[in-house]
């Protein structure tokens, strides 16, 4: 983000720092009428000295999980200079149409889980009222004998009028979203 950029996302940061969340980690939540449940395990290929899960796993604790073309985060923790941590509060720029950084869709989230050990690391967030979906999203990058593998779990629908209006462009940007990801992590 330019300088611009994030004075906007500091001050969005701070007008939807107190949003309530559409979804509880451990509850739920309302499923909405279209409601995507996914779970799909990416292998990335082999790591024998595990020198590419430590790169991937700095990403996914730093906010950096998704390319930057994609969608960037923003919060607390990067003025820190931390790592991610439960209850961080996370904006979210999306970019629609990759390198231009407009036009864009914000988003505030909520990180539930944010954990890491030698060969297991997990992040996940749930939805505020500033979010046009409504669910919760887990990814868990592990190491079993020397190979790296990503789940993504999701439970994703429609949490707004323009969701709802965009439904298929919405579905889209999730599927590149996660694609995204996916090839960034097998290309380190």
């Amino acid at each position: 983000m330019n300088a611009n950029d994030l004075i906007k996302a500091r001050e969005r940061l701070e007008l939807w720092r107190n949003t309530p969340l559409t979804w509880d980690p451990v509850k739920g939540g309302k499923h909405p009428l279209v409601c995507w449940d996914d779970e799909k395990t990416y292998e990335l290929g082999s790591d024998p000295e595990g020198t590419r899960f430590t790169a991937i796993r700095n990403r996914m604790m730093t906010g950096h999980y998704y390319p930057p073309d994609v969608l960037e985060f923003f919060g607390d923790w990067i003025e820190e200079q931390r790592e991610l941590r439960p209850g961080d509060r996370v904006l979210q720029r999306a970019r629609l149409f990759g390198p231009f950084p407009n036009p864009c869709l914000w988003a505030m989230t909520e990180i539930f889980v944010a954990e890491a050990d030698v060969d297991t690391c997990s992040i996940g967030y749930v939805t505020t009222k500033h979010h046009f979906g409504r669910g919760i999203w887990r990814a868990t990058l592990t190491r079993p004998e020397g190979r790296l593998s990503l789940t993504v779990r999701s439970t994703a629908g429609p949490g707004s009028f323009w969701f709802w209006i965009g439904l298929p462009i919405g579905r889209a940007l999730m599927l590149r979203a996660r694609r995204r990801a996916v090839e960034a992590f097998r290309s380190l």
